[in-house]
C-alpha cells in the first residue's frame, strides 16, 4: 500500500493512525480464523455400509453371509450449517477383506483386492475407484436424494482436492497423498451430516454387499472448517504493509 507524501501523518496524528492500522490488522487476523470449525474421532468397523445411511435400502438384496452380508448402518456426524467448508482427516488401522476363503490386509487407503466398481443402490451413489477396502465417506442433508446422483470415478487416489455431491460415496483413505500432502474434501453446501464407512461388494464389483466377512476397523480423526475468503488475505497484507510504513516514518 503506497501513501502520497501529502497524506503522510504528522507526528501528532501518527499515534492515532497507527492505532487504526493495528485495529485493521487485528480484525483481518480474526477473520482468518475458520468460523464453525468442528472436529472429532471415530472408529469405523469395516462391516459398516454407507448404502444404509439414513435408512436407505438396497436396490438388490445382498447375499447372506454371517454376520449380515448387507452390513450395518453408519452413524451420522451432525455438521454445523455453513458454506465454503472443507473436510480434512487422518486415518489409520488395518483390516481384512476376504474372497474365496482368502483374506487380504488393507489400510485406510487400500488396496485389498484390485479396484472398486460398485453400482448405485437405493438413493445413494456407488463408486468407481482405483483401490478397494479403503475408508470412504458420504455427505447428506436432512434427507436422502430423490434419486441416486451419478457415481464418482476416481482414477487415482493421489489427488489433492475432491468435491463430492450430496448422496455420492467417495474415497477418503488416510487423508493424505503418497507424498504426505493433506487432501481436502469440499463439503457440499446444504450438507448437515457426514458418514464414514465402506463401499463393498463381491470382489468389490457390481451390487453392494458381502460385508459379513470383513474384519477390523479404521480410526479416523476429522476436521470440518470454513475456508477464509481470498479477499481476507489481501486485507491482512495491506494492513501489515501500512503499519510497517508508519513505523518507519516515526523512526
Amino acid at each position: 500500500m503506497l501513501f502520497p507524501e501529502s497524506w503522510v501523518p504528522s507526528s501528532h496524528g501518527a499515534c492515532a493512525m497507527m492505532r487504526r492500522m493495528m485495529a485493521m490488522v487485528a480484525m483481518s487476523a480474526c477473520a482468518l480464523v475458520p468460523a464453525g470449525a468442528q472436529s472429532g474421532l471415530s472408529s469405523i468397523d469395516t462391516r459398516v455400509s454407507l448404502f444404509l445411511a439414513d435408512g436407505n435400502t438396497y436396490t438388490a438384496t445382498p447375499p447372506e453371509n454371517t454376520p449380515p452380508g448387507g452390513g450395518f448402518a453408519p452413524l451420522a456426524i451432525n455438521l454445523l450449517a455453513g458454506t465454503g467448508r472443507v473436510l480434512t482427516l487422518s486415518a489409520e488401522g488395518s483390516s481384512f477383506f476376504c474372497q474365496n476363503n482368502q483374506c487380504l490386509a488393507s489400510t485406510p487407503d487400500g488396496p485389498s483386492i484390485g479396484n472398486t466398481n460398485i453400482n448405485s443402490s437405493g438413493r445413494i451413489a456407488g463408486l468407481n475407484a482405483a483401490s478397494s477396502g479403503f475408508l470412504a465417506a458420504l455427505f447428506l442433508d436432512d434427507g436422502l436424494p430423490l434419486t441416486a446422483p451419478e457415481r464418482l470415478t476416481i482414477p487415482s487416489i493421489d489427488f489433492l482436492t475432491l468435491s463430492p455431491l450430496l448422496g455420492q460415496t467417495f474415497f477418503v483413505g488416510n487423508g493424505t497423498t503418497s507424498g504426505g500432502v493433506t487432501q481436502q474434501f469440499f463439503v457440499p453446501d446444504g450438507a448437515t451430516r457426514l458418514y464414514f464407512g465402506i463401499v463393498d461388494g463381491g470382489s468389490f464389483q457390481g451390487e453392494p454387499g458381502f460385508y459379513g466377512d470383513n474384519q477390523g476397523a479404521y480410526r479416523v480423526s476429522y476436521n470440518v472448517s470454513a475456508v477464509p475468503e481470498p479477499g481476507t488475505f489481501g486485507l491482512l497484507a495491506s494492513g501489515v504493509v501500512g503499519l510497517a510504513f508508519l513505523r518507519r516514518r516515526r523512526a
